[in-house]
This record gives C-alpha cells, structure tokens and sequence, in this order.
C-alpha cells in the first residue's frame, strides 16, 4: 500500500536516455521513464518496458535487429531536491516476461553513480500491487502515471503527474486489434513519447471499513497509446502489476542479491 505524499510519487519517475548502436557505428537515441522496485531489502531493481531497451523488440521488419544498447543514463532527484544521474553497468542483466507480449523489463540495478550514493524515491514490495489486490480496481477507476512525456518540467528535469481512468475492465487482459497483448490494461489518457516506463498508481479509495475502499497501489507499468487517423485516439495501456510479480518469482529476485 502506498502512504507517501503525492510529491513522493512524482519524484519516484528516473528519466530515462538511451543509446543504441549497430555493427556499423550507426547510433538511435530515445527517451523514456523508469522507476526503482526494491524487491528485497538493499536489493533493488529497475522497472521499465522492454522496448525502452531493446530497439529490436516486436519490430515488424529486422532494419533495427543489429542495433544493441550501448548506454543508459538515469537522473532522478534527492530528498534535499538536488538531482543526481546513474548509469547502467554493460553487464547488468535484464530480466523479460516468459510472455513476450508483457512489455516489462526488471534491469539488475548494477551502476555506475555519479556523486552521492543510493537510490531515492523508490518503491518497496508492499507498494506492488497482487493479482488480489488487482480485483479490487474496476472500470472507471481513477489513476494516475509519473513520468517524463514530451511535457515534463525540461528546465527543472522534473517529471510531470498525469491522470485518467480505466477504459477495459481490468479483470481481463486487453486488446485494442484483435490480437492477444499480454497483460494489458487500457485507460483514457495521453501517454506520449518518454512516458513509456511510467509508474501507474491507483490512489485509495473510500476510507476504512467502508465497503469497497482500498490503499492506494503501484498496479503497473505504462507502454504506450492506441493511435487512430488523427495521431491519438486517447486511449493508452499499460501492463499489469502482476506481471513484475511473476517475473521476480520466474528467477527469485527477492533473493538475488546485487
């Protein structure tokens, strides 16, 4: 469950920048978002979507299939508000789904620091939420993503809260083309370029021993938007809370130690 203030759930988003190469020199630079899960106690992960960082993935034709990431550059802020940049280790490993339409990625948060250590504003187990907790979210719902789209803070660095609701029913896995796409919920918002690895929170509802309140909840990850004949048809998805779980269950995360 989730006690902390709004303000520690904007500042949870890292911006996220990337660079890709292939065989050639040739270099691809994106941005996006991501936050830190500690799955243990000291032992903490990054969350993202795997196409964050891997160019290649679910690519219709195989022009981007040599193209490897080279580096990627986190820069989030402290307590006292002063900002602080890390970047990934080459061998840190990268954990996916089993399935690959679950655009999830958990990165063994090995790192080069620059400065100060440690991780701020991040997320503990408790905060995730479980495929019982889940039950609880129904159509309508509000929630809301910290991240860093096209019209984050540029000057400050500083990600920007942007809220909707639950478009499908949560309770089952969505598709908008008639495809199976994993885990998937749809929620009516504008998920833009540089969102993609946003936390999405349901805020708590109702209050105690009031039938159907809950905690607020981490419930999962955004990935991207449904386009239409007008650029977005503004209906965006993210992928389950469930399906981090069951990755750190797949390879014992909670008891691997960086």
């Amino acid at each position: 469950m989730f006690h902390e203030p709004p303000k520690q759930f904007l500042y949870s988003a890292y911006k996220v920048e990337v660079e890709f190469q292939d065989d050639c020199g040739t270099k691809k630079t994106g941005t996006a978002t991501a936050f830190i899960l500690e799955v243990a106690k000291a032992t903490p992960w990054i969350v993202t979507n795997r196409h964050v960082i891997d160019l290649n993935y679910k690519q219709s034709s195989a022009k981007y299939k040599n193209f490897k990431l080279v580096k990627l550059a986190m820069t989030g802020r402290r307590a006292d508000d002063s900002v602080y940049t890390l970047n990934l280790h080459e061998d840190a490993r990268v954990f996916t789904h089993d399935d690959e339409e679950n655009d999830v990625a958990l990165i063994e948060a090995r790192i080069y620091l620059n400065g100060k250590s440690g991780f701020h504003w991040h997320f503990g187990m408790e905060h995730l939420a479980t495929k019982e907790i889940l039950k609880s979210v129904e159509p309508f719902d509000l929630v809301c993503y910290s991240g860093f789209p096209q019209q984050h803070d540029k000057l400050g660095i500083r990600p920007i809260i942007r809220s909707g609701h639950i478009a499908s029913d949560p309770q089952y896995d969505y598709s908008w083309d008639g495809k199976p796409r994993g885990q998937c919920v749809a929620y009516e918002w504008f998920s833009s370029e540089g969102s993609s690895g946003s936390p999405v929170f349901a805020p708590p509802r109702g209050m105690q021993n009031i039938p159907n309140s809950r905690h607020g909840y981490l419930i999962g990850v955004n990935a991207g938007h449904i386009p239409n004949i007008q650029g977005h048809s503004g209906i965006s998805y993210f992928y389950k809370s469930t399906a981090i779980l069951e990755i750190i269950d797949k390879y014992a995360l909670m008891n691997f130690h960086v």
